[in-house]
């Protein structure tokens, strides 16, 4: 956010509709704009913040102060979002753009329109398989084929329209679109969203019905320029990628969460053959991903029995179809679409068995460690007392430290040099001595997302030699940075022997996350390498409740993954994540749980028992001071919550 935004007065737009969606998002619609957000609960309450009365940098500094501390990042990209898009308006006088959308003045309901959809694919598919038209038109009937594509684009559009305005939604940018090969009516159907799943899979029905429709039309009236037209149109509204009709329907029919990433191509290159072969390993979002990969599959199977049946009766037309005008494009083109479904196929096979293959042909630490050598690395003392400053060393003796210090190697990498790939059998733990890195890992659909950056006396990589499992994570280099490197077998002989394999895990995992809490950012690392040791780990699946209203309450909990939603009298007052704690309240006042706490998916808790989390309060005054206030201001928003139910 600029120096000049932030002295800005900012207000939240009255004209507002909001829609609750089943996995807890809610849509927002400036309707005088035509605009869509999609928000958490904290987006949610930091946009109601915003009273025209205080500064940006006012409303970011109370949020700081308060007991949900924002991403700062995460604040102003909010910011700018809402303000681009007319949800924060600036000014006393809220800004009355007119909206592009228009309701159309029809008429119809639900159960007509999928009646309607159900009845011209059902008889446009019968009529394509009884049919036996040609699918070469003369010469004059390829204009009136593209004619007819470009009309059929167009209906569907207007079908689309009608049933979104008749069901009570607005219809945007309707308009004639020149920017593709063939021009056609069409208009936005965007806001089928806030009608939820029904009205967007009836959309999608209405479009994908038309070319079943002028099938029907063309096997009635014995037109091949038709019938070809119906399947050009019917492969270009069934294409699993580019939200298509078919990819929308299938997103509404299958998603599980409004958030999640139209990615199913994705999933289709990196995991889908993958996948298959490990079938163990769990997608929440199997429905989706599998059923549109499959999808995808189908519709390269059908793009390429049609290419070759139109090759085979354009070969077929004449004994000397090659010297026909137009002939030899038509079938350079034609074997072009046949070839691209078999090459893809074939890449797809090919990236799949590299994927496979890989990590256990080669790794990238095995190529790491053939750049050790050349870069001078600190004497023996400096090493020695740079490592006994970091959180794990730092519990060993100075000759243990000494001799840890002499079996590492010192190298330096370069930025974007990727330390260590996900799934790669792992021999190195590291220390970085500088410089910075950011952890990757793959979400469900093969995508690589970041998940942490760390500096300077972080350790990685200590997960796969303490587990022995393949590496959980990928690491990239987003600088110049110099590493220690501890192989496996020093690993095992120096450190295991000494600590242990569960206090080495849990010494960097929880010490390297409470660290990033602000309460314990300040602690020296013996410090903290104390505390971290009276917490344990505490998984939870979804629905599982930690915490009970009225039920007493002996622990203190620490988000580490996941979201936990917080009910008051069965409404949800607040959605906790990592970071978030929760359980104070009962702990420092002596009394029951004053609301519900309840995964909202699979996560994991920091759990700290009622002794150690007293004495944890009293030894360290500002984390008890922080933990008190943070209590003080949740009791008081929960006793307004239920003052106004």
């Amino acid at each position: 956010m600029t120096p000049a935004l932030n002295d800005v007065k900012l207000r939240l737009a009255s004209a507002l509709e909001r829609k609750d969606l089943p996995d807890g998002t809610r849509l927002l619609k400036q309707t005088n704009r035509g605009e869509y957000l999609a928000l958490n609960a904290q987006q949610e309450a930091i946009l109601a913040e915003f009273d025209g009365q205080h500064t940006g940098q006012e409303v970011l500094q109370r949020l700081l102060n308060g007991e949900k501390r924002p991403k700062i990042r995460a604040f102003y990209d909010l910011v700018l979002a809402a303000q681009a898009k007319g949800f924060l308006y600036e000014g006393d006088t809220e800004p009355l753009t007119v909206t592009s959308g228009r309701r159309w003045n029809v008429r119809c309901s639900p159960a007509s329109a999928l009646a309607l959809a159900l009845c011209l694919i059902g008889a446009g598919a019968a009529s394509m398989a009884a049919a036996n038209l040609p699918l070469i038109p003369e010469p004059r009937g390829w204009l009136l084929a593209l004619f007819a594509v470009s009309a059929g684009l167009s209906l569907a559009n207007v079908l689309a329209g009608a049933v979104l305005s008749g069901l009570g939604r607005e219809v945007y940018r309707a308009e004639v679109r020149l920017d593709l090969a063939l021009p056609f009516f069409s208009v936005d159907t965007r806001d089928a969203l806030m009608g939820g799943r029904r009205v967007e899979v009836l959309v999608a029905l209405q479009m994908l019905a038309v070319p079943f429709g002028m099938a029907l039309l063309g096997w009635t009236l014995g037109s091949t320029p038709i019938f070809l037209a119906s399947w050009v149109t019917a492969l270009l509204l069934t294409a699993p990628f580019g939200g298509s009709p078919a990819h929308t329907l299938m997103h509404a029919l299958f998603r599980k969460q409004h958030e999640l990433p139209r990615c199913a191509d994705t999933f289709l290159n990196q995991k889908f053959l993958t996948n298959l072969i490990n079938w163990r390993e769990e997608v929440s979002e199997a429905s989706y991903f599998y059923g549109l990969s499959t999808w995808a599959l189908l519709w390269l199977g059908a793009v390429f029995r049609f290419a070759s049946e139109l090759i085979k009766q354009q070969a077929s037309t004449g004994d000397n179809v090659l010297f026909q005008p137009g002939a030899q494009t038509i079938i350079f083109l034609l074997a072009l679409v046949v070839a691209a479904p078999l090459v893809y196929l074939l890449w797809l096979v090919g990236k799949t068995g590299y994927r496979l293959l890989t990590p256990k042909l080669s790794s990238a630490e095995s190529r790491l460690q053939r750049s050790f050598a050349g870069l001078q690395r600190p004497d023996a003392d400096a090493s020695v007392k740079f490592l006994s400053g970091t959180l794990l060393f730092s519990q060993l003796t100075e000759p243990e430290v000494r001799a840890v210090a002499a079996a590492m190697e010192f190298f330096a990498v370069k930025r974007g040099t990727r330390i260590i790939r996900e799934r790669d059998q792992g021999d190195l733990m590291f220390v970085i001595h500088s410089g910075r890195v950011e952890v990757q890992k793959e979400d469900e659909a093969g995508a690589l997302r970041p998940v942490a950056q760390l500096t300077c006396g972080d350790v990685f990589g200590e997960i796969a030699l303490l587990q022995q499992v393949p590496r959980t994570s990928s690491v990239i280099a987003l600088e110049t940075t110099e590493l220690y490197a501890l192989k496996k077998r020093d690993f095992d002989r120096l450190l295991l022997s000494t600590l242990g394999a569960k206090k080495i895990q849990e010494t960097v995992q929880v010490c390297a996350f409470l660290r990033r809490n602000p309460m314990f950012a300040d602690w020296p690392p013996h410090a903290l390498m104390k505390i971290a040791g009276e917490f344990t780990f505490h998984d939870c699946v979804a629905g599982v409740e930690i915490l009970r209203e009225g039920r007493q309450n002996e622990s203190f909990y620490i988000v580490y993954e996941g979201e936990f939603g917080v009910l008051k009298a069965g409404q949800r007052v607040a959605t906790l994540g990592p970071g978030d704690f929760c359980g104070e309240i009962s702990l420092l006042q002596g009394s029951a749980a004053s609301a519900n706490v309840t995964a909202l998916r699979n996560g994991r808790c920091l759990k700290l028992d009622r002794a150690s989390f007293l004495q944890l309060v009293s030894h360290d005054f500002l984390t008890g001071l922080t933990i008190e206030r943070a209590s003080d201001n949740r009791s008081v928003t929960l006793r307004k919550k239920a003052a106004t139910k």
